[in-house]
């Protein structure tokens, strides 16, 4: 095929198809087809070179946290077993505390379709398991609302099929806040009866006070869990609506 045909056909490509086939998927096609992309970018003032540059860096830093993994593996195996635990507990600590900005970070390096890819691994996982999973799973809660976003955020639009899956795990993710609000409602109002009675039957004292107020805070936060299902329940339906 000559760059006069490749001229005609990339013509109609949009500026991310261009982008994709010449840096991840460059290895699949002809130089030639590589040139003509390159040279419509530029009539489209697209700055390749940038890009060019952001994607090599990418590559430099993906293969640094291959090696630190690799490092932290090798550390982590000489370790005995007690300081193992230990080591884990504080990374799977720090871990909790940074999971977003985690996530987000490995779906900036994603490409569109990678990150739909993703999502949809998450979203079967979760439907296998008829619920989220640790919060280092694939199908943590934390994961799949994270990853939602960013999918939000670049506006991408999904397939039927996706979105009926979706549906399924919001219906997954509408049970956990009802369970969870039903456990603050229940145990906020056995703590607050029980530090009433007792608090009545022998004049109070400070742990009384203190089941009191804690139940109340259990209480009106059941309460409001009740209140927010359904406004979360809707937010979920029209997120991609």
């Amino acid at each position: 095929m000559d760059i006069e045909t490749f001229r005609k056909r990339f013509v109609s490509y949009s500026d991310e198809e261009l982008i994709l086939m010449l840096t991840k998927n460059a290895s699949k096609y002809n130089p030639d087809a590589l040139v003509v992309a390159k040279e419509i970018l530029t009539t489209r003032n697209i700055d390749i070179e940038t890009i060019f540059k952001e994607e090599e860096e990418n590559k430099l830093e993906v293969e640094i946290n291959d090696d630190e993994d690799e490092i932290e593996i090798k550390y982590i195996q000489s370790l005995s077993s007690i300081d193992q635990i230990g080591y884990l507990s504080e990374k799977r600590v720090e871990f909790e505390e940074n999971i977003e900005e985690i996530v987000e970070r490995n779906n900036k390096h994603l490409t569109d379709e990678e990150l739909i890819e993703n999502f949809e691994k998450i979203l079967d996982t979760i439907m296998k398991c008829c619920d989220f999973g640790d919060i280092t799973d694939i199908h943590s809660k934390e994961n799949y609302f994270i990853t939602s976003n960013s999918i939000q955020k670049r506006n991408l639009k999904l397939s039927f099929l996706i979105l009926i899956k979706v549906d399924f795990v919001n219906m997954i993710a509408t049970r956990d806040f009802r369970k969870r609000s039903n456990k603050q409602f229940f145990f906020g109002l056995l703590l607050l009866t029980l530090g009433l009675i007792f608090t009545i039957g022998t004049g109070g004292n400070m742990v009384m006070y203190g089941a009191i107020l804690s139940g109340l805070g259990l209480f009106l936060a059941g309460i409001k869990g009740k209140i927010s299902v359904k406004k979360q329940l809707r937010e979920l339906s029209e997120a991609y609506s």
